[in-house]
């Protein structure tokens, strides 16, 4: 039986998976946003922001060169997440230099090394690279501080 081609509008609408991670690529920083489904689905921007912000265009685009072109276009995983299991629980291994590090921070911070290392990581996730570049810059002023005033 011959299967039926969707409308691009049915394709559109379909719930396709999509990450953004940054990228880097001839002296390029920024981001990249792409179907999982459909890596040439992809869209690239100095923010995660911009690189979603024709993703939409894009992923139309695509499509319709596909359906023009009579290429295979492949249905979204919708189990895609729904199959992996999170424990929530994540074994790191790290320099003992760096495991020190962090411990100090956390006794400064006044938390357990595992409330600041999720606090650290959360940060990562959701800063863009200026905004970690200027706060490793704030940091190393402060321990110029700390160390004028020793």
């Amino acid at each position: 039986m011959k299967k039926t081609r969707r409308s691009i509008d049915e394709y559109m609408a379909l719930d396709y998976p999509f990450i953004v991670v940054p990228f880097r690529e001839d002296g390029f920083v920024g981001y990249r946003a792409f179907l999982i489904d459909i890596p040439a689905v992809e869209s690239i921007g100095t923010t995660p922001e911009e690189a979603l912000c024709d993703f939409d265009d894009v992923k139309r685009e695509w499509l319709m060169f596909a359906i023009e072109k009579g290429i295979s276009i492949p249905e979204p995983d919708t189990d895609l997440t729904a199959t992996i299991e999170y424990s929530g629980r994540v074994t790191l291994r790290i320099p003992k230099a760096l495991h020190r590090k962090a411990s100090e921070r956390a006794i400064l911070d006044g938390v357990s090394l595992n409330a600041y290392l999720n606090e650290v990581i959360q940060r990562g996730m959701t800063t863009s690279a200026a905004e970690r570049i200027y706060d490793n810059i704030e940091n190393v002023l402060l321990k110029a501080q700390i160390k004028s005033r020793i």
